[in-house]
């Protein structure tokens, strides 16, 4: 990874059965030895590429005044899922921008009602905006069964299975720990949340499921979290010595604020670096297990870079900043296989509940949440 726009995909054969794609229709010898392969996955996007549909989807999006956007994001997204292999099978992305368009131009009326009650009555104000958070989770669990039953992998469809009721109590819950514990409890609320997203998630017949504890995701915010605070105390202690020790006030503040502004732009990266890293090493899918090996401070490195690159090439690095921390995502992901490869395929390729399918697909849209 040291040339982010390398490609990590290696698409030439592999003869040895023992190394077949995962859920490949190569002949498979099934012996212990294969049963515990690990498979990692791949990106072979590059910035260059990606930035000419950046550019013409945000060309199109500004003319039609943003009527293109739906289009844009199932452009961007199959250009991603196109370019990401588990060893040489890809994903795909297969959503309608017309469902898509179909649900902002809904959050767009509904928006204009509220915005629209605000002039009329308080009071119809006030409904309005409690009907709004009401909805909020119903609107969360139609947009992830959206992308779930859009993703592929080769013909392997997912599938997000969880019901209303589920959804709303993970978002009550969520929402209670919160707002009682003042916030320090956010690591359990932000697991549940996770749980909810993961556990439902299924793709065919084999279900994901995330094995993380409380313990890891308080590791994962609060440990970034305390190593601000000491960089805020050192840059107070800073300007405390240089005080009493005569040294120019100006260069301690300059070297403080340096040090305070790099904290800000560091953290928010770092806490997102080890909950991806707390996330992906506790998922299992069957009795096979996914694994990560990203390191949350490079990860935060190339937050951090990313932002500043797009802010001093006024916007026109953000395709490149994008393929850069996708890929540097994608290949720290790796699946380390338990069960038997071909069994797995199978239970892939079955479809989860084909006529609930078809029925929530009469009412689920994308709203971009």
């Amino acid at each position: 990874m040291n040339n982010d726009n390398q490609t990590a995909w290696n698409p030439q054969p592999d003869t040895n059965p023992h190394n077949a794609p995962a859920w490949s229709d190569a002949p498979q010898q099934h012996s212990q030895q294969e049963i515990h392969q690990t498979w990692r996955f791949g990106f072979k996007g590059n910035g260059t590429e990606y930035f000419k549909i950046w550019i013409s989807n945000l060309f199109l999006t500004i003319i039609t005044l943003s009527l293109y956007a739906p289009w844009a994001k199932v452009r961007r997204l199959r250009y991603f899922y196109g370019n990401t292999f588990l060893k040489n099978r890809k994903f795909d992305f297969t959503g309608v921008p017309s469902r898509i368009l179909v649900g902002r131009l809904i959050a767009l009326a509904a928006y204009g009602i509220f915005a629209a009650s605000s002039q009329l009555s308080v009071e119809l104000n006030a409904i309005l905006f409690f009907i709004f958070i009401a909805v909020i989770p119903w609107l969360i669990r139609s947009s992830m069964r959206f992308h779930a039953r859009n993703s592929k992998y080769e013909n392997s469809r997912f599938y997000f299975s969880a019901n209303m009721k589920q959804t709303y109590l993970m978002a009550l819950g969520c929402v209670l720990i919160t707002v009682f514990s003042a916030g320090l409890l956010y690591p359990i609320a932000l697991l549940w949340f996770k749980r909810y997203q993961i556990d439902h998630l299924y793709i065919g017949q084999l279900q994901f499921k995330l094995t993380a504890d409380a313990g890891d995701f308080f590791a994962a915010v609060m440990l970034p979290m305390v190593m601000f605070m000491v960089a805020i105390f050192g840059a107070i202690g800073l300007i405390v010595a240089g005080y009493f020790l005569n040294i120019a006030e100006e260069l301690l503040m300059v070297f403080a604020a340096g040090l305070y502004v790099v904290a800000i732009f560091f953290l928010a990266p770092l806490v997102q670096g080890y909950l991806f890293k707390a996330t992906w090493s506790h998922v299992n899918i069957g009795k096979s297990q996914m694994k990560t090996d990203v390191n949350p401070w490079r990860f935060a490195w190339i937050k951090m870079s990313n932002n500043l690159a797009i802010i001093f090439s006024v916007g026109l690095l953000f395709a490149w900043a994008q393929v850069r921390i996708y890929r540097y995502q994608m290949e720290s992901l790796s699946v380390v296989f338990y069960d038997d490869p071909t069994e797995l395929m199978n239970m892939a390729q079955e479809d989860y509940n084909a006529i609930g399918e078809e029925l929530a697909d009469i009412f689920d849209i994308d709203i971009s949440l």
